[in-house]
């Protein structure tokens, strides 16, 4: 609600923040305090992370601690009954509370405490403090912070929505923008082109791919035409860039979703590599490795994750977050494969040492492209006649390459070889 009141109010100086609402840490131990956050973005990030849930990391091997003279661990059937609210943190062993955590400010005001925000909750031999968390009365401090999650999401209910509220009429046209916007990101994912626009402005003869796409498709349908662009409202296009990457977001997550659905939280194979893109910053890339229902093998990107350095244990954080995040475990790995850097493949302190401390069973197989990669070159440099080869070829790309008439020249002596061929009957025409 607050972010549609922005309308009503002037924005103050210096308010603004470069929060990124998709990088928001899963692990409920490594979240930042709500109250730290600008006021204008509180309530986008206590609704992205009511929309992603709680974090139930369902197939971690949950530790076992001492307690009563019994080890005792968290029970994953209390994700069961307190699916709503409950989550775990796979960093630190310890239980939260995610309605609490959202609207913890509230909660302190009525007498609520920090054991399911801060420290987190880990006696694990009195689950009856669960129910305690609750409370017994629509009065307690977590009933009244889940009340505010309800009352957030339900922006049916809101005053915002009782003073403009739609028609039937208007929610048709707003599903038809929508769906317009849906099948022009599809289309271009689909191609891999990209959606900006050097110019984006109604003046500009090419305003980018989804714009053009978008102004296409009504062109093509009247109906779609009549509530698109300039005939939509100027604050409901469903155009924005915002708009789009949201839209792209919904993609990739049903994608990752089908690929773990593919799984079936059986055994697989983790390729981890990183690199850093054109903004100079490092990208961890993630694939999964696995034998489907059919028998055949495959292999699946599941996505590329920011990290800020290098280290393997940067990286393995990385790894554990986007475990956590789709409930997986690393239990169910069977092996992993990188590249032959220190930080991955060492014995004693590599992203590899690190994962096998979890599960014996990751046994770690170099990556064989870099294997063929490094033995190409090493024999290479150990014979002449090869490296004589590799330098003619070099010396061959740049003279040819820097001359438009000397490829056409190529071009027509290799165009008359092909034809001398097929008159002699040694090259089948059409292939």
């Amino acid at each position: 609600m607050q972010a549609n009141m922005k309308r009503f109010f002037k924005p103050i100086s210096g308010s603004t923040s470069n929060t990124n609402v998709d990088d928001l840490p899963w692990d409920p131990a490594e979240r930042k305090e709500i109250m730290s956050y600008h006021p204008n973005e509180r309530d986008e990030i206590r609704r992205r992370y009511l929309v992603r849930g709680p974090c139930q990391p369902y197939d971690h091997p949950f530790k076992k601690t001492k307690m009563s003279n019994a080890m005792r661990r968290f029970n994953p059937a209390w994700f069961e009954k307190y699916g709503t609210w409950l989550e775990y943190s796979v960093s630190t062993e310890r239980a939260f509370c995610l309605c609490c955590y959202l609207f913890k400010d509230d909660v302190r005001k009525k007498g609520g405490n920090d054991a399911f925000v801060k420290e987190g909750f880990c006696t694990w031999n009195k689950p009856d403090r669960l129910d305690t968390h609750m409370g017994k009365s629509s009065n307690s401090s977590h009933c009244c912070a889940a009340e505010k999650c309800d009352n957030l999401m339900k922006q049916g209910q809101s005053i915002v929505h009782a003073l403009f509220k739609q028609d039937d009429l208007v929610k048709k046209e707003y599903r038809i923008r929508l769906n317009a916007s849906i099948d022009v990101s599809r289309y271009l994912l689909r191609q891999g082109l990209s959606f900006r626009g050097h110019d984006e402005s109604e003046e500009s003869a090419n305003r980018g791919n989804f714009l053009q796409l978008v102004k296409y498709t009504g062109e093509q349908n009247d109906a779609i035409s009549k509530v698109i662009l300039n005939n939509a409202p100027k604050n409901n296009q469903m155009i924005s860039p915002k708009i789009q990457k949201e839209i792209v977001n919904c993609f990739a997550e049903e994608v990752v979703k089908s690929i773990i659905e593919e799984i079936d939280y059986g055994v697989f194979g983790l390729l981890v590599d990183e690199s850093a893109d054109i903004s100079h910053k490092e990208q961890m890339a993630v694939v999964f490795r696995f034998v489907d229902k059919s028998g055949a093998v495959k292999e699946r990107f599941i996505g590329v994750v920011h990290v800020k350095e290098t280290s393997s244990a940067s990286l393995k954080s990385a790894i554990d977050n986007l475990f956590a995040k789709y409930g997986l475990s690393l239990k169910r790995l069977r092996g992993q494969g990188y590249d032959g850097a220190s930080n991955m493949k060492g014995e004693f302190n590599g992203l590899r040492a690190l994962v096998v401390g979890e599960n014996n069973a990751a046994y770690y197989v170099h990556c064989f492209a870099h294997q063929l990669q490094l033995v190409v070159v090493a024999i290479a440099k150990k014979h002449f006649e090869v490296g004589d080869f590799f330098d003619m070829i070099s010396t061959l790309l740049n003279v040819v390459g820097a001359s438009c008439k000397r490829q056409d020249m190529i071009r027509e002596n290799y165009r008359r070889k092909v034809q001398e061929g097929i008159s002699r009957g040694e090259i089948n025409t059409g292939t």
